[in-house]
């Protein structure tokens, strides 16, 4: 069986700020762009937020983080306009301008 060090056996011919920038690259490939939302899919979230609140039924929110995109579940207990969150009743706050879609779980 072949053991490499991978990049360790190169690292004593690069320069430092080879290296420095390798890292940078690496961790820029790690960021997440935020998916840009129309008018129509606006309105269905805030639609589908404001029925899961009034109802208190489950929602499902698909967030957007520099890190990823990932997916939360629960009712939503307050939805505050003025600082622009909603909070889950896990007790999870999550901006708005996070959010890129609300599904109902009915």
């Amino acid at each position: 069986m072949n053991k490499d060090r991978g990049t360790i056996k190169w690292s004593a011919m690069m320069l430092p700020e080879h290296v420095q920038l390798l890292r940078e690259w690496q961790e820029e490939d790690t960021i997440v762009t935020q998916p840009q939302l129309d008018e129509a899919q606006l309105e269905q979230i805030n639609i589908n937020l404001q029925r899961a609140y009034t109802e208190h039924c489950p929602i499902q929110l698909k967030v957007w983080e520099q890190t990823g995109l990932y997916t939360v579940s629960g009712a939503i207990q307050k939805i505050n306009i003025h600082e622009q969150y909603v909070k889950l009743a896990n007790s999870e706050r999550i901006q708005f301008r996070h959010i890129y879609e609300a599904l109902l779980d009915e």
